[in-house]
């Protein structure tokens, strides 16, 4: 699994820790990427936050494939990025924030500009700082999830930007949020969502309903300190950036400790 972190490297680490390549972005003295995603041909994207653009690696780090990107609110243009993901069929969905810039955009696989939606706001399909993403599967088609970070709720959008439904609401009870900051699917369609404000994660059905959560704040194993980013891997892992922690730690649902824990 790869890990982004402050320093502006991207590290490449086998599924119990032990640490497989590194690599620095361009440049980083200006601040963090933050939002990786995976290519079906195994490129990794990454969102590049305070550089407004997005890189395409190859996977080993060893060559730069692709750029597109720069600093604006213009159609295509970047303020903050924050997550990156991609739909089944190659198009690529990036997030970002700043001022009223707050929106999703979509590129086509060579980074054409396609399209965009959102806008400041509380009202279903606005923003205020849309943070993580996911591409869900369906029945019906294929939807995209986004972490609506300060409006305390997860959004989903058809692939053109339609405002579907919403999972949340401010709080620390079942099925309530507090600044979520990521967001995966299971292949049980289960959808678990990363709570930066409440230090833990919670897993919800299709339909929105809670069935559970895990983690508290702290630094023991299976405590979290503002967890940044959630994702799902083999064997029904799922990898939880402990921010605050300076760790991933990873579980299985039903949770009850963590099952590997990397510093």
């Amino acid at each position: 699994f790869y890990v982004v972190d402050r320093s502006g490297r991207i590290q490449l680490f086998e599924a119990q820790g032990k640490l497989a390549l590194e690599w620095h972005l361009p440049e980083h003295a200006l601040g963090q990427p933050v939002g990786l995603a995976i290519e079906a041909d195994g490129s990794l994207l990454v969102n590049d936050s305070h550089y407004h653009r997005i890189l395409r690696y190859a996977s080993d780090g060893s060559s730069i494939l692709a750029r597109w990107g720069t600093e604006g609110t213009g159609p295509g243009q970047l303020t903050f990025g924050r997550d990156v993901v991609v739909d089944s069929k190659g198009f690529i969905y990036a997030g970002d924030y700043g001022g009223l810039n707050d929106r999703i955009l979509k590129f086509s696989q060579e980074g054409v500009f396609l399209l965009e939606w959102g806008g400041v706001g509380e009202e279903p399909g606005k923003f205020q700082r849309p943070q993580g993403m996911a591409i869900e599967k369906r029945k019906d088609g294929e939807f995209l999830l986004v972490a609506d970070a300060v409006n305390h709720r997860v959004q989903r959008f058809t692939l053109e930007g339609r405002f579907v439904s919403s999972i949340g609401t401010l709080g620390r009870g079942p099925g309530e949020l507090r600044f979520p900051y990521s967001v995966a699917v299971g292949t049980d369609g289960a959808i678990y969502v990363c709570e930066w404000g409440n230090n833990r994660v919670q897993r919800f059905d299709a339909e929105g309903r809670s069935q559970g959560s895990w983690g508290n704040a702290g630094r023991a194993e299976g405590e979290l300190a503002t967890p940044w980013d959630i994702a799902l891997g083999p064997e029904d892992r799922i990898y939880i950036a402990d921010y605050g922690n300076h760790r991933v730690q990873v579980f299985r649902w039903p949770v009850a400790v963590a099952a590997v824990s990397v510093a």
